[in-house]
């Protein structure tokens, strides 16, 4: 059941599982996510609450901080 998702935020999808982003102690800062996909910040935001929307992603907000991880690890 392989769940359509722009190239952008395919792209966002393999550089959070490359860098370990697949757990709530593994989390991802938005500029962290933003340097390893190398999509500018606008891209990857967008990507991100794609995501997000799709259930691929939770957002986690701590503080002023707000951070991503995988819930899925296939798209």
């Amino acid at each position: 059941m392989a769940e359509s998702v722009s190239s952008q935020a395919e792209k966002l999808f393999k550089a959070m599982k490359q860098a370990g982003a697949i757990s709530e102690e593994k989390l991802l800062s938005a500029e962290k996510a933003t340097s390893l996909s190398k999509l500018p910040k606008a891209q990857c935001m967008q990507a991100m609450q794609e995501l997000e929307k799709k259930g691929i992603v939770k957002k986690k907000t701590n503080n002023n901080a707000v951070a991503y991880y995988l819930l899925k690890t296939s798209l």
